[in-house]
């Protein structure tokens, strides 16, 4: 960690070495002309120190080699440029060049069957910290492995973190995960450990891993780069407290590999180190990649390392885990056969998906990486009956709950009704467990009690009991009304339904799916409820439902090529349906076919890298859709106008951002206006040509989170625990709001649009508040604060207006109707997970999704 020679040897700077080797190319002048050549060779060769040492077992764990303690043969060590191999006694020597960093260094890649020691802060002490060498300077540095037999088993688990960014919960997150009852090997982060590579920052992150109980592997994030005129100026804090840049490990029948890919690094000398690397240590093991930007999105690690998947093609490598994003995100592209997984950001996200972590458990040949969201401890919902309901004896089909913990996965569900036999339940997703009702053979009109309890895999219980009434009332009969066919309603996203649904609602049914719902919302034409599911573990959830309003019952489903984040729109018998690497596919309405796919722009000879986290909008017989690449013409964010029955291009026109610029357009007033780059810039656009009309300034701060909606000649849209009204035809601003609590979003994330009606506004806020201001002029109308408690709170749903109900979802897991004139609640259901989506209406029906995969829809009681 530390930046003094800890073995002795006299440091010299770099600026001191320079120095040196001028002065001896001057001297070398002096030198009569024929010597002049070998002097010149042997000054311009780099200075070296050399390191020896031996690898040993370190039997009795006290770090100093005995003589009763064996070497280790065959262990590479390296200082990143240069490899050697310990011999038979497990001795080493390396020359090494002392002008290539700032801090010199020199690792071993740890065998199976081995672990290495921690430090004070959990940091594995696979290296050794040289200080400054100087020249011809010799060192020694010995390597303790300890033995463990279970680190050559092929079956083991460990997690993965990503961007922690010394966040103030790094070490409740870090107790948290390692106090799984699972058999963790070991803590993996996936970059950006800082936020600007400072001492203190560095030294806070090491006080957050040493609450680990197990190691914490770390890779290079790009902020990790401090100010330096150089790549060893710029790197050197990382290197003096956390270790080298790039390194190896193996863990049974896997070699993991952590790359550095942020740009600054010297790319062929990395890419020389990988080939030895792997054609030493990769031959007959499973390879893991361990690096921190994504090789898939325009916002992510640099071309140039393209070249490093053509090395891992041929080997056996079946994974790549990156961060950087803040967001989850899998595919297969980069290199041929593996999953490229994207974690997202322990401090703060920026899909609006909950903060967490993944567990990755290596089965022999096999894995998976189940995402795990921070902060939830032993919780159990029951979805219906809901505690305290009267529900329909008739109409009672099946129990439904949803139970998660953290750290470890769910394995059984179980129930009882009024004390009798307890009944299993089948899993759904990561959330839900669901089963046939079975009280009585005849259910009893009346009171009844239902016991749940919830066992987890590593033997932990809990139980919940509650009541519910059951009534000889008609079971529950939906009427479907006005369609809902995109995002907030309509085309201007003003969040309002002409069909009145009262507030004395019940649960008609839930549609299960295996995926997530997000802040992604359904759209409701001709009696058919149409949703998009995310896979935040892999491809496979990935898709699109058409969903019978009546029933519930799944009319067909189509997968896509990466997550649905955005919500669908439904126009002349097609659904338009967004997925988050930038492709739009338009599938039948009736039954799923696809009828054509909107795919970005190749970009060769380099890889095209595209995404597109927002929706489309339908009007004026276009379909408008925004998505952003690496290269070429969408590289600043593009606004496309699209034919709705062929996806060819009406007219394409530049958004104004460098990186994740895209969004949601709306449209009114013969414009198009679309949420642009980060914080709430908005650039209005004519539809009939796509010209560019004005572009706002940023001035709420935070991420471009929200889409706009525009209503009666103005545009408003939310960033930054805000919202900013603006007007519709020049893009002045009106006014401005900012949300007064602390918000329960780390960032401040704020997608929720507003919803506007009869001159007032109504949104949600990540501080929790739902408020109502005057349209005209910001000033508050009511607020109301929903609970809240860190990782389950604040409000990313978009309301939606029916009568005099407002209706909005919270993170706290609870679906709200507020009453639209006081904000008083009037209703609420609790579905126990995050209710991030955007409610949808249509006739007598409320529909809305929630974390749990699941849509859920409720009806007016009879």
């Amino acid at each position: 960690m530390g930046s003094t020679n800890e073995l002795g040897a006299r440091g010299v700077s770099p600026t001191l070495r320079r120095a040196l080797v001028v002065t001896m190319g001057g001297m070398a002048a002096l030198v009569l002309v024929n010597p002049l050549v070998p002097v010149v060779a042997e000054v311009l060769d780099p200075v070296v120190a050399t390191v020896q040492g031996v690898v040993f077992q370190d039997k009795d764990g006290d770090g100093r080699k005995a003589k009763t303690e064996p070497g280790v043969a065959g262990v590479s060590v390296s200082d990143g440029a240069k490899t050697v191999v310990t011999d038979d006694e497990g001795r080493y020597a390396l020359s090494i060049d002392v002008d290539r960093r700032t801090t010199d260094l020199v690792f071993i890649t740890k065998p199976a069957g081995f672990d290495v020691p921690t430090d004070e802060a959990m940091t594995p002490r696979f290296y050794r910290d040289l200080g400054q060498l100087a020249d011809g300077a010799q060192s020694t540095a010995d390597f303790a492995l300890l033995p463990n037999p279970k680190s050559n088993s092929d079956r083991f688990t460990f997690a993965n973190v990503a961007d922690p960014h010394v966040n103030g919960n790094l070490a409740d997150q870090m107790r948290a995960i390692t106090s799984t009852s699972q058999d963790l090997a070991f803590v993996q982060v996936s970059g950006d450990l800082t936020n600007n590579a400072t001492d203190a920052e560095f030294q806070k992150y090491r006080t957050g891993t040493a609450a680990s109980k197990l190691p914490v592997w770390p890779a290079v994030g790009n902020h990790e780069y401090r100010p330096g005129a150089t790549y060893a100026a710029r790197i050197d804090n990382y290197r003096r407290y956390v270790g080298p840049e790039w390194y190896s490990f193996d863990q049974g029948n896997r070699h993991f590999v952590v790359l550095e890919n942020n740009g600054a690094a010297p790319i062929e000398e990395q890419r020389e180190w990988l080939r030895q690397d792997l054609e030493a240590h990769a031959e007959d093991k499973r390879v893991v990649v361990l690096m921190h930007q994504p090789m898939n999105v325009p916002f992510g690690g640099n071309s140039s390392y393209d070249s490093f998947s053509e090395l891992l093609d041929k080997y056996e490598t079946e994974l790549v885990l990156v961060g950087h994003e803040h967001s989850n995100d899998v595919d297969t592209d980069w290199v041929k056969g593996a999953k490229h997984i994207q974690t997202n950001s322990s401090s703060y996200t920026i899909d609006h998906s909950p903060r967490g972590f993944r567990y990755v458990n290596m089965w022999g040949d096999n894995f998976d990486n189940p995402f795990r969201m921070y902060g939830v401890e032993q919780a159990l919902s029951v979805t219906n009956p809901a505690p305290g309901t009267s529900v329909s004896a008739e109409g009672l089909r099946e129990i439904q709950v949803n139970a998660y913990q953290t750290t470890d996965e769910v394995g059984q569900v179980r129930y009882r009704v009024d004390g009798g036999e307890w009944r299993s339940l089948n899993k759904s997703g990561d959330f839900t467990w669901f089963g046939p009702y079975a009280g009585s053979a005849k259910p009893a009109v009346g009171e009844h009690t239902l016991d749940v309890q919830a066992v987890a895999k590593g033997g932990a219980k809990w139980q919940k009991s509650s009541t519910f009434r059951l009534t000889d009332a008609a079971p529950a009969k939906i009427e479907p009304g006005a369609d809902w066919p995109q995002f907030h309603g309509d085309a201007r996203h003003s969040g309002v339904s002409g069909d009145v649904v009262r507030p004395d609602l019940e649960l008609a049914w839930t549609h299960r799916t295996p995926g997530t719902i997000l802040t992604g919302s359904s759209a409701i034409v001709n009696g058919v409820a149409y949703v998009g599911t995310r896979d935040e573990n892999g491809l496979e959830n990935n898709g699109m439902r058409a969903v019978d309003l009546k029933t519930g019952k799944l009319l067909w489903s189509a997968r896509t090529d990466a997550s649905v984040h955005g919500s669908p729109a439904v126009f002349d018998g097609l659904v338009f349906v967004p997925t988050i690497n930038g492709t739009l596919h338009a599938f039948d309405a009736a039954d799923g076919t696809e009828r054509w796919k909107r795919e970005p722009e190749p970009a060769t000879p380099n890889r095209q890298r595209s995404y597109s986290y927002y929706s489309p909008t339908v009007a004026e017989g276009k379909v408008f859709w925004a998505y952003q690449t690496r290269y070429g013409k969408a590289s600043q964010g593009l606004l496309t106008a699209l034919d709705p029955k062929t996806g060819a291009s009406l007219w394409e026109s530049p958004m104004t951002g460098s990186t994740m610029s895209d969004g949601t357009p709306a449209v009114a007033d013969g414009k198009v206006y679309v949420g642009n780059h980060t914080a709430d810039r908005v650039v209005a656009y004519d539809v009939a040509t796509g010209t560019r009309l004005w572009t706002s300034a940023a001035l709420l701060g935070g991420w471009q989170d929200g889409a706009p909606t525009a209503v009666d000649g103005g545009v408003f849209i939310g960033s930054n625990n805000g919202v900013i009204a603006r007007d519709g035809t020049t893009g002045a601003t009106l006014w401005t709001y900012r949300s007064p609590g602390a918000s329960w979003i780390a960032g401040n994330a704020t997608p929720s649009a507003p919803a506007v009606v009869g001159g007032t506004l109504y949104m949600g806020f990540p501080d929790g508040r739902v408020t109502a201001l005057n349209v005209a002029t910001g000033s508050v109308v009511w607020s109301v604060n929903l609970p809240g408690k860190p990782y389950l709170g604040g409000v990313l749903s978009a309301p939606a207006i029916s009568g005099d109900t407002v209706y909005i979802g919270s993170n706290n897991g609870i679906l709200y109707g507020l009453d639209r004139l006081t904000g008083n609640t009037v209703w609420n259901y609790e579905i126990g997970t995050w209710v991030a989506s955007a409610p949808a209406v249509s006739g007598d029906t409320l529909v809305a999704g929630a974390w749990d995969g699941n849509l859920y829809a409720f009806t007016t009681k009879e």
